[in-house]
């Protein structure tokens, strides 16, 4: 399963091969049903919060029927953990993960990488392994813009210090122990929740 975070809301996508989740939706559909390029005008996302399921058979040609006004954009960050403690920045206010676009040829792994050194000022995380993948959408530049995400879980030895990249509008960098987490849940994005729950066993 897939999942876009549009504002409060979500749009989860399901492979016609697997079991959807026990749960209520405002909107079930299927692609090989459905004119998907008018779905999102049937909500308001600003004022209420859905949860829609789109069951498909090929996933790509889904998102970009619904998305079609939308400009894609590719990203990477990850969790990283140093011993029994984990890395996790405030921007905007809010607890996030470090993360930033891909530059061109870039791999998303190396990506992950050095958004996390550039945005938390450390050296040498590794990746563990792929944590999973999520999608949001918001305006950049005033562009309608859908960004995917690949996140990872990384290891990292070196000393503990860190840098908030402050042109990146990041205010704290700081490193908590799992028990902590709570803290980052009570105060960040519906996209964040997603990936703490795939880190649950990091």
């Amino acid at each position: 399963m897939y999942k876009v975070f549009i504002d409060n809301s979500v749009i989860e996508f399901l492979g016609s091969s697997e079991n959807a989740p026990s749960r209520q939706y405002d909107l079930i559909c299927n692609s090989f049903e459905n004119d998907l390029t008018k779905l999102l005008g049937q909500f308001d996302f600003k004022k209420s919060k859905y949860c829609i399921l789109v069951i498909y058979e090929d996933f790509d040609r889904a998102i970009n029927q619904i998305f079609h006004n939308y400009e894609f954009m590719d990203a990477a960050g990850g969790i990283v953990k140093s011993k029994r403690r984990y890395l996790f920045i405030e921007r905007h206010g809010m607890w996030d993960i470090p993360k930033g676009k891909l530059d061109a040829h870039e791999q998303p792994w190396e990506a992950a990488i050095r958004e996390i050194e550039e945005e938390c000022g450390i050296c040498g995380p590794t990746i563990d392994h792929l944590i999973g993948i999520t999608f949001h959408t918001y305006s950049y530049m005033g562009r309608l813009t859908i960004k995917k995400n690949w996140w990872y879980a990384l290891n990292y030895s070196g000393p503990p210090d860190v840098t908030p990249q402050e042109e990146e509008a990041i205010t704290q960098a700081v490193w908590i122990e799992k028990a902590e987490w709570d803290l980052i849940r009570s105060n960040t994005y519906d996209s964040i929740l997603e990936v703490l729950d795939m880190a649950k066993n990091w």
